[in-house]
């Protein structure tokens, strides 16, 4: 008789041949066997599609899924999701790892808190150069509410948003599309919100990063990522809840905008003039859905963040704020 997995490890794959298979080794070599890998291809051109046939044939632990057309990881791990069966599940990213005990510890974390919903991995960053890096305030944090990991995931410091979550929390926050790259912070975020604790366990996520990564490199991804907050807001609306969660997500938006004007105006030789033209009217955009009265009094009067009558005005604001910045930067530096 068939038992169904504790786990289900979820993949959305495009284009990865180079570090598929130790990603796929990683979670098949798991000390906890009673698991299914779902691996999604969204549409890989470069032969990533015959190392997952080869694995499927070998392991009947794997199930493959066939994109038709390629929608990004969030549609993909939503459509993996879709057939997959286990009590808990994870995504793992297509270059990323597991350590060999990583689901064992954090399917071990959910029996000792009855009721617990999300678990949160220990991750530990591979750099291009081959070293290790651990942001340890991350990964300890023990138990908390749910609020609290919402409040710590505002700006990712103090948690991480490596997980592994009941079947039941998954399927009602499916992965956000909203935004491609980004759109999945507002999938962990809400999940945090639901869920009364969340929790840290010592399994080992290994994040991979790539020179290449569409969140690693001069994009105008690191600009466009911020409309997420845009339907994060209508989702916390239509969730009810309440105005001081609102506060923290416009106050995070907001702040967001203004990095993203600086991001544009350090980057801008970086981009074409068509580029250049788009990051433009994504701010501007983004300026004009924030609402003031949601935005915390520290930041709505602090220099350099006042939205102003005018997208003009604003950006004139932003040039002189990052100029008066550098050269009290420089000053400090003369001092020392």
């Amino acid at each position: 008789m068939k038992h169904e997995p504790i786990v289900s490890v979820v993949v959305a794959v495009h284009n990865m041949k180079g570090h598929i298979r130790q990603c796929i080794d990683s979670v098949l070599s798991q000390s906890l066997q009673e698991l299914e890998l779902v691996l999604v291809d969204d549409v890989s051109t470069d032969g990533t599609a015959d190392i997952l046939r080869e694995y499927a044939e070998k392991d009947k632990r794997v199930i493959l899924v066939w994109q038709t057309e390629n929608g990004g990881a969030q549609l993909a791990r939503n459509a993996g999701i879709a057939v997959s069966s286990g009590r808990y599940i994870t995504t793992l990213d297509h270059d990323d790892f597991l350590a060999y005990n990583a689901l064992a510890c954090a399917v071990d974390t959910f029996r000792k808190h009855e009721g617990l919903q999300c678990v949160c991995f220990r991750e530990i960053r591979f750099l291009p150069d081959g070293t290790f890096l651990e942001h340890e305030e991350k990964n300890s944090f023990g138990l908390i509410s749910g609020e609290e990991a919402y409040r710590r995931s505002i700006s990712w410091t103090g948690i991480t948003g490596r997980m592994i979550v009941t079947r039941e929390l998954q399927m009602q926050y499916p992965f956000d599309n909203c935004e491609r790259v980004y759109g999945e912070d507002n999938t962990a975020q809400l999940q945090f919100l639901a869920s009364p604790l969340v929790a840290s366990c010592q399994g080992i996520y290994y994040h991979r990063l790539l020179d290449t990564s569409l969140s690693h490199k001069v994009s105008l991804n690191n600009i466009r990522g911020n409309i997420r907050f845009i339907n994060m807001k209508r989702q916390l609306k239509a969730h009810g809840y309440s105005n001081e969660i609102l506060i923290l997500n416009e106050t995070a938006f907001w702040a967001s905008i203004v990095s993203s004007y600086y991001y544009y105006h350090r980057h801008r030789l970086c981009f074409s003039q068509a580029e250049q033209q788009e990051a433009l009217h994504l701010i501007k955009y983004m300026r004009e859905q924030i609402d003031t009265t949601l935005l915390a009094p520290s930041t709505r009067w602090r220099p350099g963040y006042w939205k102003m009558s005018s997208w003009n005005l604003f950006r004139l604001q932003e040039v002189i704020y990052f100029l008066l910045r550098w050269l009290i930067k420089k000053d400090n530096k003369a001092l020392e």
